[in-house]
């Protein structure tokens, strides 16, 4: 057993991974911005930036595993991501050299790698993160283990955001325009993710590990499995049309959702196989396993 401060414990991957933290027998403290309703033990730090006081949070902790941050909110400002991501994430990384804790897992994103390659059209978020990533690697470098890992979408059946509507439009009882659609999207279930995070918190308890890794399902998949798969899990038909791809694009340009057609419509695929490898880890769950999950209890939560 282990003592681990998880920050962003009531976000939608938080309150997933310290179910999994505590069955595998850790002991949980959770950092946040107001008390909640918990039996676990609460520490809080008011929000995160470069002023944060991390102290009383990390007494007598062993490991810390960071999940909060400043996500896809259309209202952010820069300097607003890279006070929460960049900057919290450096006085975080500091504090824990500061205690002597020797393990800190950081949940960054695939944008970070986006930011990497085509950097002229980067966001903030992705910049942000990234950043956050070098303070990660500069924890490691002066003695400690960091570990950084880049999923893409996260879906679970209370998943927010794109994922959320997604569900929200499987459920309907009417067909849908995308049976043509064969893109290549990899994404990670939650189940997953979580799993992911544990083995990696767990390597580096034991001295193993260290960098930064892409995390996904095994399975890519597309719009139309997805769907299929959501509508099993909510026992409706599949009821796909074949609308030419082409079609959709142009539907989606004089909509203004070209946002939403990007992160549906377009290839995206990771390679976890670097994780899989270090780490010896298997995904426990199946991509097709996992959305017909979320399917069936989105419907089932109704």
């Amino acid at each position: 057993m282990a003592r681990i401060l998880v920050t962003g414990a009531s976000g939608f991957i938080g309150r997933h991974l310290v179910r999994v933290l505590q069955e595998r027998g850790h002991e949980i403290t959770e950092a946040g911005r107001r008390q909640r309703g918990t039996e676990r033990r609460f520490v809080m730090i008011g929000d995160i930036g470069p002023a944060t006081d991390w102290s009383s949070a990390l007494i007598d902790i062993d490991a810390v595993v960071h999940l909060a941050g400043l996500a896809h909110r259309e209202d952010a400002r820069e300097a607003e991501f890279f006070a929460v991501n960049d900057e919290g994430t450096r006085a975080l990384a500091a504090a824990c050299e500061a205690a002597g804790i020797q393990v800190l897992v950081a949940l960054s994103s695939i944008a970070a790698r986006e930011t990497e390659q085509n950097p002229q059209n980067a966001n903030a978020y992705g910049r942000s993160k990234l950043a956050s990533e070098a303070h990660v690697r500069r924890f490691a470098e002066r003695g400690g283990i960091g570990i950084a890992l880049r999923p893409p979408l996260v879906y679970g059946p209370d998943a927010p955001g794109n994922w959320q509507k997604l569900q929200h439009l499987a459920a309907k009882r009417l067909p849908l325009p995308f049976g043509a659609v064969r893109n290549r999207r990899s994404m990670c279930s939650v189940g997953n993710l979580c799993d992911a995070l544990v083995t990696a918190l767990e390597a580096g308890l034991n001295g193993v590990g260290g960098g930064t890794y892409e995390i996904a399902d095994r399975e890519v998949v597309s719009l139309s499995q997805i769907l299929c798969w959501l509508r099993e899990g909510m026992e409706r038909p599949a009821w796909l049309l074949p609308v030419p791809h082409g079609l959709l694009d142009a539907v989606a340009r004089l909509s203004g959702r070209q946002k939403l057609k990007a992160a549906l419509l377009d290839d995206l695929t990771l390679d976890p196989s670097a994780f899989i490898r270090v780490f010896a880890w298997s995904p426990p769950e199946t991509a097709e396993e996992a959305i017909r999950h979320s399917g069936r209890c989105f419907i089932s939560a109704r």
